[in-house]
């Protein structure tokens, strides 16, 4: 209910009244715009509603008048586009659906390598130059790094995964904040800065070089040597095997079930989570060929925890097995054959070269070796 306008030279001021109480609820200010719509907004009070008025008639006479609600909307974004890329990029971290170990990628180059250089900068001001220069003074910083660094065994590198895992998430932030229209388009053009190759080829081991590496390991690792070459697991898939996960009574039908990985985290309470494999294609079953099947059961016999649930290759403490336990005596056995720069990953394409030569059998996926003959153990 609305009592009759008060009369001005621009705009009317009417009061809202409750039609139950008549009670003064509010009170409205309104008038016709250049775009010859009409405008109102309510106030608590007359004086408040005719400052309103006034400040509106300024900017029709300056020739500065846009529409209220596009102004409140632009002052809105400003607002928004007035935050850091420090506050933006944990809001935008928060708000992503990361698995645990990518997520904690995310924070720690974020903490590590974004925040301390361009955390302070506001996001609308953020450039192409402040990321370029950022990123060349994080190549060189991380190279230095790499170079002065003692690796005790771990695997070396040169710090280019650093400096790519850094770039990848500020391009995922600021990409997030294109698409929540805080900024026009992303600054983050560093040219081949998402581009990885790494600096080794892959090597593909022999049949007598397996062998001499599985003799090589802690007999309680021996068995996941010979797995991992055949059946091309990634490192936390082996780490996440449980008893169920094997079907080895037909050594000719034997197969290996991925349903897990083990997380490769140095995070206290962390280190026993296994969690969903990498990626949806990454559930598979996998055939083991029969020349393994003997040597699992030897391992499931004297290693192995009880029971359908029961790690294949538990920690001595009988938890889940740490990637860096693998890592570490991986690091003394290639060397001790002669391949120093061979990764456990790169046993990966060495299941993979066996389909490429036509040797391979496959359940869910190419990149199996075939069941070699019981006879010959060194076939593969």
């Amino acid at each position: 209910m609305a009592r009759k306008p008060s009369r001005r030279t621009f705009g009317l001021i009417e009061e809202r009244k409750s039609p139950v109480t008549g009670a003064v609820t509010s009170i409205r200010a309104r008038y016709t715009g250049p775009d010859t719509e009409k405008h109102h907004r309510s106030f608590g009070d007359k004086m408040a509603a005719e400052a309103w008025l006034n400040a509106e008639r300024i900017l029709i006479d300056r020739g500065e008048w846009t529409p209220p609600k596009a102004r409140e909307l632009a002052a809105r974004i400003a607002q928004q586009r007035s935050i850091t890329l420090r506050e933006w990029a944990r809001r935008s971290i928060e708000g992503k659906r990361l698995r645990g170990g990518t997520r904690r990628r995310y924070e720690t180059a974020l903490e590590k390598r974004i925040l301390p250089e361009l955390g302070d900068i506001p996001l609308k001001d953020l450039t192409r130059l402040d990321v370029t220069n950022w990123y060349t003074k994080l190549d060189s910083t991380l190279a230095e790094e790499a170079r002065s660094r003692n690796w005790y065994g771990q695997e070396k590198s040169d710090g280019r995964g650093a400096l790519y895992s850094a770039y990848q998430t500020l391009s995922s932030i600021l990409n997030d904040a294109v698409e929540h229209e805080l900024l026009d388009a992303s600054p983050a053009k560093v040219k081949g800065a998402l581009r990885y190759k790494a600096l080794h080829a892959p090597i593909v081991v022999t049949p007598d070089q397996m062998w001499r590496m599985t003799e090589l390991m802690p007999d309680y690792l021996q068995a996941i040597v010979p797995l991992a070459i055949t059946t091309g697991l990634r490192n936390g898939e082996l780490r996440a095997l449980q008893r169920q996960h094997l079907e080895i009574e037909d050594a000719t039908r034997a197969k290996v079930t991925v349903r897990g990985t083990a997380a490769n985290q140095k995070i206290a309470g962390q280190y026993n989570q296994i969690g969903p494999p990498k990626t949806d294609a990454s559930y598979r079953d996998v055939a083991i060929p029969s020349f393994g099947v003997p040597i699992l059961k030897e391992h499931l016999a004297s290693f192995s925890q009880p029971g359908r649930n029961g790690l294949v290759f538990p920690a001595k403490r009988g938890k889940v097995l740490h990637a860096s336990i693998v890592e570490r005596n991986w690091a003394v056995v290639r060397v001790a054959v002669g391949l120093d720069e061979l990764h456990f990953h790169d046993l990966r394409h060495t299941a993979a070269a066996g389909d490429d030569r036509g040797s391979s059998r496959r359940l869910d996926r190419p990149g199996l070796p075939n069941a070699a003959p019981a006879h010959d153990p060194h076939s593969f």
